[in-house]
């Protein structure tokens, strides 16, 4: 019986830690349409992308840290000689899904993600990855 919970543990461990490397190593490289706000984010790179919503388009950089407990993805835009820089926050849903909350410009960074789509001191966009 022991030797059965030692491996039911290990193995839950080693699915664990698999997960998360997964995560982890995810590309996010390519184009994610969040369909409901007619937005397109095209991610062109590990630090460039471009933002566009309903014809209207930005370029933007952006940097992820997985190293936090919840991903931050933070996106800085320029606008004439100036940076603004976007605080968000990444949760993988898959592969294929992703979920970005962004937040005020030049607020504090958040934590943790919201408990309502109702706020307006924040944007929310659940992408999809577009295979086409």
């Amino acid at each position: 019986m022991k030797k059965i919970a030692q491996s039911l543990i290990l193995i839950t461990c080693l699915f664990s830690f698999n997960a998360f490397s997964q995560s982890e190593e995810l590309s996010i490289k390519g184009k994610w349409v969040d369909k409901e706000m007619q937005v397109e984010y095209n991610f062109t790179s590990n630090t460039k992308a471009s933002f566009s919503q309903m014809g209207y388009g930005m370029s933007v950089s952006y940097k992820i840290d997985f190293s936090k407990p919840t991903y931050w993805i933070d996106f800085t835009m320029q606008r004439g000689g100036n940076k603004m820089k976007i605080p968000g926050l990444l949760r993988v849903i898959n592969k294929d899904t992703i979920w970005i909350e962004q937040f005020a410009p030049y607020s504090k960074h958040p934590t943790h993600f919201s408990k309502d789509f109702i706020s307006r001191s924040r944007t929310i966009h659940v992408l999809v990855r577009n295979k086409s």
